[in-house]
């Protein structure tokens, strides 16, 4: 359809899209790759943006665990929601970069870090979310550590996310 001045506006085909999805993601797994492997850990394969973001976050958040020196099921229940909290956060960067659905990241997500018996702490998890969203400083620089880690993976970068997230959380009784 022709715009007001004669030019054609542009809208991209769905598949030009998707195979942006697919270069990010196989770059993404590309960078990721030997730091997974490095602490035992691997993305699986997937068949959608949407997959691969759940996975890679989940893998992250893992390996996350795993630099800060913790395991979550040995977290209190306010540091195992501190870490889906995170998780939140990495999940939306992954979403973001892999054009996913965030809804369905963040539910697939929470289910692989939660057992199914704290289901309710992932419905918890979205509003605390918000509320996270309203203290912009704090957002913008975790925000910001997690960006810098998807954007350079490497142990400097893991480094600072790892201790990022070591601030956030509660000293352990």
């Amino acid at each position: 359809m022709l715009s007001l001045f004669g030019s054609h506006t542009s809208i991209e085909p769905e598949f030009i899209s998707e195979l942006r999805a697919v270069e990010t993601e196989d770059r993404l797994r590309a960078k990721l790759d030997a730091m997974l492997q490095e602490a035992r850990l691997e993305i699986p394969d997937t068949n959608t943006p949407t997959e691969f973001a759940a996975a890679a976050t989940v893998e992250i958040m893992r390996l996350v665990l795993a630099t800060a020196g913790r395991e979550f099921e040995t977290l209190s229940p306010e540091n195992r929601f501190v870490t889906g909290l995170f998780g939140f956060l990495m999940a939306h960067n992954m979403s973001r970069r892999t054009n996913a659905d965030l809804g369905v990241v963040l539910g697939i997500a929470g289910l692989d870090l939660f057992s199914r018996e704290e289901i309710d702490q992932v419905y918890r998890l979205g509003s605390s979310y918000r509320r996270l969203r309203q203290h912009r400083q704090l957002y913008s620089a975790l925000r910001q550590i997690i960006d810098q880690f998807l954007s350079q993976p490497n142990e400097e970068t893991l480094s600072v996310l790892a201790s990022g997230y070591q601030l956030c959380l509660r000293p352990e009784a």
